[in-house]
């Protein structure tokens, strides 16, 4: 395994501007001492991932780096799922941008994915769809994330709702929707200081702290009045900024968040290269992020 990730490891990327070719930096796969480093470039791009986010992607997967004089200049991961893997993290500083870097961080991606015969699946922004349209991925369904403010009054979030016996059954309620086991994800999520977890027989909601909001993700139910039940236990334990990532077609689900003071932030469009998950999207209300899936 280890000479398979070195393979996929050695990529150069160079840069053509009026001066000629800039230095070729090599991409590399990085070891967990660079999480302040890939935080540093989650806080310039104005993302929400925390440093616990990070050390998910290097415990559970691969994370490809780039470097300048020494300096951390893009990013990219891989977080696998059994048939497939997240591409997650694209990220390349401002002054790198617009110069081919990104795309030579997913070609490492593509290269672990054919080495390890995996399928590829992602959320692209509209800014990135083309590019990964070119990279061979298609359409699967297009989402929305909303961002508003929790809904608890007293500004003192309740105590956390969910209790450790009770993670098998969020792990088997999000497989069956989600198409693939994500014990280890939904572990590390409950176990970090401030989550909240509201369950029911058919289904569950989880909210975790962000960089500058919660992540409420995933919200998996029965029907859409059942997830949108969850979501609204689940906002009355927090007082604090909120993102979540819908799926376009709960429309009921939008219309509850508008009327609650969320608005859109951006549009996403999942993605996959090879065969896409096979879980029951029909209970899949809330994502757990796009660089989760």
């Amino acid at each position: 395994m280890a000479a398979t990730k070195k393979r996929a490891a050695i990529h150069a990327w160079t840069t053509i501007d009026g001066a000629g070719p800039a230095a070729r930096p090599v991409i590399s796969t990085l070891a967990v001492d660079a999480i302040p480093e890939a935080g540093a470039l989650v806080e310039e791009a104005g993302w929400n991932q925390t440093a616990d986010d990070w050390r998910i992607f290097f415990r559970q997967g691969i994370v490809f780096g780039a470097r300048s004089d020494g300096r951390l200049i893009a990013t990219a991961a891989l977080l696998p799922y059994g048939p497939f893997a997240w591409v997650s993290m694209v990220i390349v500083a401002r002054p790198h941008r617009g110069h081919g870097l990104g795309t030579a961080m997913l070609q490492s991606c593509l290269a672990a994915l054919n080495e390890r015969g995996w399928s590829g699946v992602l959320d692209a922004t509209p800014a990135g769809e083309a590019v990964y349209r070119s990279l061979g991925f298609e359409p699967v369904f297009p989402l929305r994330r909303w961002q508003g403010q929790g809904l608890a009054r007293d500004g003192a979030e309740r105590a956390h709702l969910a209790a450790v016996n009770s993670a098998d059954a969020l792990v088997a309620l999000d497989a069956k929707a989600f198409g693939a086991e994500r014990q280890a994800l939904l572990t590390a999520f409950l176990a970090r200081a401030g989550t909240r977890a509201c369950t029911r027989p058919d289904g569950f909601a989880v909210i975790r702290q962000g960089r500058v909001a919660g992540q409420v993700g995933p919200i998996v139910a029965a029907s859409e009045a059942s997830a949108i039940a969850l979501l609204e236990e689940t906002l009355g334990h927090w007082s604090g900024p909120a993102f979540l990532d819908v799926p376009d077609r709960w429309s009921t689900l939008a219309s509850w968040l508008a009327d609650h003071g969320f608005v859109v932030q951006r549009p996403y469009l999942r993605m996959a290269r090879g065969r896409a998950p096979g879980g029951d999207t029909a209970r899949m209300f809330v994502i757990a992020g796009p660089e989760f899936g």
